[in-house]
């Protein structure tokens, strides 16, 4: 096979590799550009989280409003950056919270759309795109992998929300866990053929599964030789370091050898948080170090979807909208085939995927970063580069925004969201409460006062404790028919009261009440007990 450089520096595409080819990245970010974008996400975060609306869309949306404008001119989205930078973490957190037990009992729907599903999307969009849009076949395919990887961060968040099936928020994490790597390597191969490259079918397939199982073995070996070393310690700052070089350092190591990083970041991150946080963490520092990575998850998304917004205000995609508009149908029409054609074959060997479950599936499958920064990291020779960047953007932008803000009131209408609907009723009920009980203390207190008299306040006082109790009767229902609303209650009540006891101790510890070594054991159970319950953070 010639030597072809597939595109700026991503995972696993090193199809034969040429540097001088390699497109130069854009401008990167600076210390203040990261400071401006981090005050913007925390105060999208603050406006989201109190009207309860999707933390990553909004910034897709403070984005575009910043990009317009150019407020941030050199705020720009580095393909290399991304890749070297922020993606290493945001897959290690993924996967270090991915329970290798829960993989295993819906091990088939997830590799079956993690693999087959993300080839017959880039197949049927690719071909679609060929021929309604007139592409050539080869452009096209490599449009069709630059689509195929999903985000499903935005979607997570909504479900999570809603209340669906666990199992079900499970397949559509770890498929997009997954089709990264896999949609990554496919799009190296796929972009190496349009840049002329000779590789025949076969040696595309064997090229294809080095590339994948390289890096899923490199990934399997840092994480293990990281999850030996912690036997020997026992500190969080050291623990959270290596955990930190796992995520860099699976990478990298894949990426030398021209294999797949991402698959090897998710690898490491599978056997760090299965075998090495469990095993070899004490409590205290499995929390340290999940809280650790929750951040960094948190802050690089921030800045992530920032700079998709503002990069997709940089774009001049609108100017080619008709090529825009049937590319997200064709995108659609791919990712329907992907999910209907795989469900019922799962179906047969013993792992059902519902009906409802599919709508979701092909709706929710939102396209993100990734997609944005494999397009800005074509070659600037490639044919047809302009229109495959502006029909990339305006396809993220029309999933992101469309298909982000109505994947919840389409899961209400499948009859998914259940949870959402006593969730509602649990915090009227809770609300109710407060105000009947608040109610009820000002009378008593007016009462003392003299400020009211005894007969007209003991008979109002009666009606506020009716309303108290039959309150408090419905939020029991509540609880004796919603196993995951009672947990949910339980986990929060026990994280409060260990969180206490714990910070009773400390300050103890600092006025001198009570010796380190008296206390030391009785904060390690409770933090036993908090990583157990969940209740941590």
């Amino acid at each position: 096979m010639s030597e072809i450089a597939p595109a700026a520096p991503t995972s696993g595409a090193h199809v034969g590799v040429a540097p001088a080819v390699v497109a130069p990245a854009p401008t990167g970010l600076d210390v203040t550009q990261i400071f401006w974008l981090m005050l913007v996400a925390s105060a999208v975060a603050m406006v989201t989280q109190r009207f309860r609306m999707p933390y990553a869309l909004g910034l897709v949306v403070v984005g575009l409003v910043i990009g317009a404008p150019r407020l941030l001119p050199q705020a720009h989205l580095d393909p290399h950056v991304l890749f070297t930078i922020f993606l290493p973490p945001l897959l290690f957190e993924a996967a270090i919270n991915l329970r290798v037990d829960a993989l295993r009992a819906d091990w088939k729907p997830i590799a079956a759309f993690a693999l087959l599903g993300t080839l017959i999307a880039t197949l049927v969009s690719g071909g679609l795109a060929a021929w309604l849009l007139g592409l050539p076949l080869a452009i096209a395919l490599v449009f069709g992998a630059l689509m195929a990887p999903t985000d499903p961060i935005s979607v997570m968040a909504i479900l999570k929300r809603l209340g669906v099936d666990h199992r079900l928020g499970l397949i559509v994490e770890a498929e997009s866990l997954f089709n990264d790597g896999v949609a990554v390597v496919l799009f190296s191969v796929l972009l190496a053929i349009a840049m002329g490259g000779a590789l025949g079918p076969l040696e595309g397939i064997a090229r294809f599964l080095l590339v994948v199982l390289g890096g899923a073995g490199i990934g399997m070996l840092v994480g293990a030789l990281a999850s030996w070393v912690t036997h020997a310690f026992n500190d969080h700052l050291l623990e959270i370091t290596l955990t930190t070089v796992v995520a860099f350092g699976a990478y990298l190591c894949a990426e030398a050898v021209h294999v797949s990083g991402v698959v090897a970041v998710v690898s490491a991150g599978l056997v760090v948080g299965n075998w090495g946080m469990r095993t070899g963490m004490s409590p205290t520092t499995r929390l340290a170090v999940t809280s650790f990575w929750e951040y960094a998850a948190f802050a690089g998304n921030s800045l992530v979807f920032l700079l998709v917004g503002i990069e997709a205000a940089y774009g001049a995609w609108w100017t080619k909208l008709p090529l825009v508009i049937g590319a997200c149908a064709i995108v659609l029409a791919g990712r329907a085939a992907a999910v209907y054609l795989v469900a019922p074959a799962l179906g047969r060997v013993g792992a059902p995927v519902p009906l409802a479950w599919r709508h979701l599936l092909v709706w929710g499958g939102l396209r993100g970063a990734l997609s944005m920064a494999l397009v800005l990291g074509l070659p600037k020779d490639l044919p047809y580069r302009a229109e495959l960047v502006a029909m990339t953007f305006g396809v993220v932008l029309f999933s992101l925004l469309v298909q982000g803000l109505t994947v919840g009131r389409l899961a209400a209408r499948l009859g998914l969201a259940a949870a959402e609907v006593k969730d509602e009723a649990y915090r009227r009920l809770s609300a109710a409460r407060l105000a009947w009980q608040s109610a009820l203390d000002e009378i008593d207190r007016q009462t003392a006062r003299g400020a009211l008299p005894a007969p007209v306040a003991s008979s109002v006082a009666a009606d506020f404790r009716d309303r108290v109790a039959a309150a408090e009767a419905a939020i029991a229902d509540l609880h004796l028919s919603d196993e995951a609303l009672r947990s949910s209650n339980e986990a929060k009540a026990y994280g409060l009261a260990f969180r206490a006891a714990r910070n009773a101790l400390r300050e103890a510890q600092l006025a001198g009440v009570v010796e380190d070594d008296a206390t030391s054991d009785l904060i390690a159970e409770i933090d036993e007990a908090l990583a157990e319950r969940g209740a941590g953070h």
